[in-house]
């Protein structure tokens, strides 16, 4: 009987170890990146606030500041700078905006002038007078962004007629099969975050009139530009004419302001209703 013969099974050389590139730093981990950026960007900020001499251009650096930290966070989740405007239809919101937007005004100049009364030894540092419009102008801001939602919803469910589809295809100068598969019932979508744009702001929310600017839409715009313009103001002009830290208090409302808000918000959400 032969002997049997021996099978020889080849050896893979092993696999080099890749040697690191001199002078190439390493990238920190996504995490430690953003609470390293979020601890300096928010120090940096309550830093500001640490002057002998209440000032108005303090609290302009301090809005910076945050609004850095914003567009950092934007550019961090969804790859662009504006990214925290962008909703779940991949469409920049007017009410995001307005939220935002008074968000960083009011929460600016509120950590500036504590801090500035911290630092001036002031009895109390926390107590800062605000009266209740400005928490009446917070709470229409966020009545908007929660109610926008829940208005659209009822769409969610609705079909659009296909005469419109072929229609917003042709202005809009999009593929017909792309709008059907990323509508959301009525409601205009679109395919990744990546496609909002700043002009989504001022668009209507349906297939239909989503290549169309919506009055009411443009009119909130305005009235917030004018009136966060006007109170921004206002915070410069108190900060900077405050003879000691103890004057500082975050300027008073009026009546009228509140109410074209009020207005403005009231004609936004309306329009949501309407098909």
């Amino acid at each position: 009987m032969a002997a049997p013969q021996s099978t020889l099974t080849a050896v893979p050389p092993p696999t080099p170890t890749p040697t690191p590139t001199p002078g190439k730093p390493r990238k920190l981990p996504p995490n430690l990146e953003v609470w390293l950026v979020t601890i300096v960007l928010m120090v940096a900020s309550a830093l500001v606030g640490t002057r002998n001499k209440p000032s108005g251009r303090y609290w302009i650096v301090g809005l910076l500041i945050m609004c850095a930290f914003v567009l950092y966070l934007g550019k961090w989740i969804c790859g662009r700078p504006l990214g925290i405007l962008v909703t779940e239809r991949n469409l920049m919101s007017l009410s995001r905006l307005q939220m935002i937007l008074w968000t960083l005004v009011i929460l600016s100049a509120y950590l500036t002038m504590v801090m500035q009364r911290i630092h001036a030894g002031v009895s109390d540092p926390l107590n800062l007078a605000m009266e209740w419009r400005l928490w009446a102008l917070m709470g229409i801001s966020t009545a908007s962004l929660v109610g926008s939602p829940l208005l659209l919803q009822s769409k969610k469910s609705q079909d659009p007629p296909p005469a419109t589809v072929d229609k917003a295809a042709q202005v809009l100068q999009e593929d017909k099969a792309s709008i059907q598969e990323n509508r959301q019932g009525r409601l205009y979508s679109n395919t990744d975050p990546k496609d909002a744009r700043f002009t989504d702001i001022f668009e209507g929310d349906d297939v239909g009139n989503t290549a169309y600017i919506d009055p009411a839409k443009l009119q909130m715009f305005l009235f917030t530009l004018v009136v966060a313009g006007s109170y921004g103001y206002q915070i410069f002009r108190v900060m900077s004419n405050a003879h000691s830290a103890g004057d500082l208090a975050m300027p008073p409302v009026s009546d009228g302001m509140v109410a074209l808000l009020g207005i403005s918000h009231a004609g936004y959400l309306g329009s949501k209703t309407v098909s």
